[in-house]
């Protein structure tokens, strides 16, 4: 349980906007370009959020199986804050200038 709580969840976490990105980005059916804009900057700002609450998730995962007075030493919980913000800051801008929809072109009557 500890594993799951320190390391499984938080990631998948961290993940998430990602994932929920690149996700709507592959539908078949293409989404407006304004709506892609809004679904990056929404992600975005999930991604601001979701590196803290995986520190927290994690920090109650390292913590699991200690007594009540015995030293907590959580440190490693502080990596998903550093990475969560790396991967959020750098993969949804990546992945919304690969995913970014095309512009439609106008085929004038002739």
């Amino acid at each position: 349980m500890g594993l799951l709580l320190g390391l499984i969840i938080p990631t998948l976490t961290i993940l998430i906007p990602l994932i929920i990105l690149i996700w709507i980005g592959r539908k078949k059916n293409r989404i407006e370009r304004t709506d892609f804009g809004l679904a990056i900057l929404g992600c975005f700002l999930v991604g601001l959020i979701v590196p803290i609450v995986a520190t927290f998730l994690s920090a109650r995962g390292l913590a699991y199986k200690f007594e009540p007075d015995d030293p907590k030493c959580v440190t490693g919980a502080g990596v998903f804050i550093f990475f969560g913000y790396l991967i959020n800051l750098i993969g949804i801008p990546v992945a919304g200038i690969a995913l970014f929809p095309p512009k439609q072109s106008i085929k004038k009557l002739e």
